[in-house]
């Protein structure tokens, strides 16, 4: 005997997300811009401190989070300023308890009229120059703890690693020439720009929609900018237009090719 089933009507939120993304595009719109894509934002990444580069945790083409680890610098110089600096705040505590047990003193013998006024005020100054020194002290040991922490040079966005400029042992110091340690191009955002005559760019403007195309597959997003300066030469002379989406599981690389679709009229609401 065989057994009809029955496929359910209804589908999820997340099935329907699914076919959605994977719908293939409507035909090119008449009023659609040839666009090419390019990363969400470009990061020249370098290091906040000087030092051996002892370990470099990526490699180029890999995908990384914020704050995941990147490089690794020599801490040695950092870690025995840190400890300079520690070992100078315990005897500054020290000499500032020395120093406030004899203002104490010096006051005590002021009000019994045994000393002079002059007197007193060196206690004070004693006491001033004390503190002053155990703040220089916590200052240094927290520089050097900024170092040590500094060491670890971290992504600052997600994003592919595009290229690595330097190798393990070199060294490297932001005060001389801050030098490209790496290059990272931020994905969680993308961007599609093209370029439109004068009188195309009038009719469009940041905050409103469009659809980006690329391939079989269309991606909402927004216009971020509409240039008022002309860019490029002869016929490829215009107005840049860049649109702003987000395509987390597509595959996609700058320098594709695509087409930007502005939604006629409609503007983005912007959060609140």
């Amino acid at each position: 005997m065989s057994r009809t089933t029955h496929a359910s009507p209804l589908l999820t939120a997340a099935g329907l997300a699914v076919l959605l993304a994977l719908a293939p595009a409507a035909a090119p719109a008449a009023d659609s811009i040839e666009a090419e894509l390019d990363w969400g934002e470009r990061y020249r990444i370098t290091a906040p401190v000087a030092g051996r580069i002892d370990a470099i945790e990526v490699r180029p083409g890999a995908r990384v989070e914020q704050d995941a680890p990147l490089f690794r610098l020599d801490t040695r110089r950092a870690q025995a300023e840190l400890r300079m600096a520690s070992a100078a705040i315990e005897r500054l505590r020290m000499e500032l308890d020395e120093a406030e047990r004899e203002l104490h003193k010096a006051e005590d013998l002021y009000d019994q009229m045994l000393i002079a006024a002059r007197e007193l005020e060196l206690a004070r100054i004693d006491h001033a120059t004390a503190e002053a020194r155990l703040a220089e002290a916590r200052a240094r040991r927290d520089r050097a703890r900024a170092d040590v922490d500094d060491a670890v040079v971290r992504a600052p966005a997600d994003g592919r690693i595009v290229q690595i400029e330097v190798g393990r042992g070199q060294f490297v110091n932001p005060a001389l020439a801050p030098e490209v340690l790496a290059v990272l191009g931020a994905d969680d955002v993308l961007s599609a720009r093209g370029i439109v005559s004068a009188e195309r760019a009038a009719g469009l403007q940041p905050g409103q929609g469009a659809r980006v195309v690329v391939g079989d597959h269309a991606f909402d997003g927004e216009i971020v900018s509409v240039g008022w300066e002309p860019e490029g030469e002869g016929a490829d002379r215009g107005y840049a237009v860049t649109v702003e989406f987000s395509a987390p599981e597509a595959a996609l690389r700058p320098g594709q090719s695509a087409r930007i679709e502005p939604n006629a009229n409609e503007l983005t609401p912007t959060p609140r």
